[in-house]
């Protein structure tokens, strides 16, 4: 796969023109139907601007499109209106309406498609003058609903719905050079979809590229039963891909359903950690207490809860670096308070020493992951899948409340958190060997 030169801008068209018929029942325009706890609109911008588009978005409108104009300036999204008056004659004369406001490139999108920016992003990487998006292998999408596409060596060579056979899906997104389709000899034509636009194209002679992003969440949202689906593809990828092991084999089962249900209310991130955060600040006061049993329960239910945080910052598309520092700052404040709960309210000398041991390793474990990816990029997956991780030393912290032993508990944590420490230094000193 060729690579996209990074001096050229990027830009976008969002085509939201259309009369949405299969949603009509909705009170508002189909692309302002919301999913997930934002609308179809907001997600897809979201969406490019995350996955690597920095250059002009325009939305094309036409059926109610004041109302999508005036939600676009509520919202304050960063999008330049362009009314298409033939929206009626297909979505393919929305891309023609927004040529002139574009740059150089751009990215196709549909505003009732559901992608992750990791999708955008493999797309990006093309430099072909016509690229698709495809799936050869959907786990979301109606096969019969869909436009089928057909490949040959990397590339598109029919199009079309009821295709047959095919080897792909076309997922709604493509990336274009706008010198390039002006080029296209259309001539007068009183319908013109974007599926017939790539047709004509292909009977030019002109190559559409494949991109293949075989199995990625995406789904077309047509009709109601479609929203519930798109939740269900929106909560496959809110995984962060660098949970330790009680979080993959526990906290998700559990922080999912949640996270699903906090969708459905105005709950920000940022709340959820706060939440997080006094639900251990409760656990920890419970430990001094010597109420220890729901000392456990309210620190392991702080663990679930501080997944929900990051889920639904991503299934909103509403990850950001201040509130990753917010919730690290928080974390390690409840980790602090959590331990000191346990140390203080078991009453002993020893039990204290231990918990200073144990808060040193609680706060070099994650110190020492943060060091390694800002020198070294991503840390070795190695390092973490199997690692004395946040989540791990709350379970202990719980279970060692819970059948009251708080001596062995902490020895326990100092004990494995700093051997987690001196493995990841011994790994960084073996790999510096390597080198030489």
């Amino acid at each position: 796969m060729t690579t996209q030169r990074p001096d050229i801008e990027v830009g976008a068209v969002i085509l939201a023109a259309g009369l949405g018929e299969r949603m009509n029942h909705a009170r508002v325009p189909k692309p302002l139907v919301r999913m997930g706890g934002i609308s179809l609109l907001e997600r897809t911008y979201r969406t490019l601007r995350l996955g690597g588009v920095r250059g002009t978005i325009v939305v094309v409108v036409g059926h109610r499109g004041d109302e999508i104009a005036r939600f676009a300036r509520d919202r304050y999204l960063d999008v330049k209106i362009v009314e298409n008056p033939r929206y009626r004659h297909g979505n393919g004369t929305s891309v023609l309406a927004a040529l002139p406001h574009l740059p150089e490139r751009f990215v196709v999108a549909m505003a009732d498609h559901v992608h992750t920016p990791a999708s955008v992003g493999a797309l990006l990487a093309c430099r072909g003058d016509f690229v698709a998006a495809v799936d050869t292998q959907p786990a979301y999408a109606d096969r019969e609903e869909a436009t089928h596409v057909r490949l040959r060596c990397g590339e598109v060579v029919a199009i079309g719905k009821g295709l047959e056979p095919y080897d792909a899906l076309d997922t709604g997104l493509f990336v274009c050079s706008g010198p390039a389709l002006q080029q296209l000899a259309l001539g007068p034509q009183d319908e013109l979809t974007w599926n017939a636009f790539k047709r004509l194209w292909l009977e030019s002679d002109r190559m559409i590229e494949a991109c293949d992003i075989r199995g990625a969440p995406w789904i077309d949202v047509d009709c109601s039963p479609d929203l519930r689906r798109a939740l269900d593809v929106v909560m496959r990828s809110v995984g962060s891909g660098s949970e330790g092991f009680v979080s993959r084999h526990l906290n998700r089962k559990l922080s999912t359903p949640i996270t699903r249900l906090m969708l459905t209310t105005p709950v920000n991130p940022d709340q959820v950690s706060a939440i997080a955060f006094l639900t251990a600040v409760g656990g920890a006061a419970a430990m001094l207490g010597n109420r220890w049993r729901l000392g456990a329960a309210l620190v392991q239910l702080s663990s679930i809860l501080d997944g929900c945080d990051g889920e639904l910052a991503r299934a909103r598309l509403e990850s950001s670096p201040r509130g990753a520092v917010f919730d690290a700052t928080l974390d390690r404040l409840a980790d602090g308070l959590v331990i000191a709960g346990m140390a203080t309210g078991s009453g002993s000398e020893r039990a204290h020493w231990a918990g200073y041991l144990a808060l040193t390793g609680a706060l070099l474990v994650p110190y020492t992951r943060a060091k390694m990816e800002a020198e070294f990029g991503e840390m070795p997956r190695k390092l973490t899948r199997f690692g004395v991780t946040r989540d791990v030393r709350l379970a202990a912290l719980a279970l060692g409340a819970l059948v009251g032993r708080p001596l062995p508990t902490l020895v326990a944590v100092a004990v494995s958190s700093n051997i987690e420490v001196a493995r990841r230094l011994g790994a960084l000193s073996y790999s510096g060997e390597q080198e030489d």
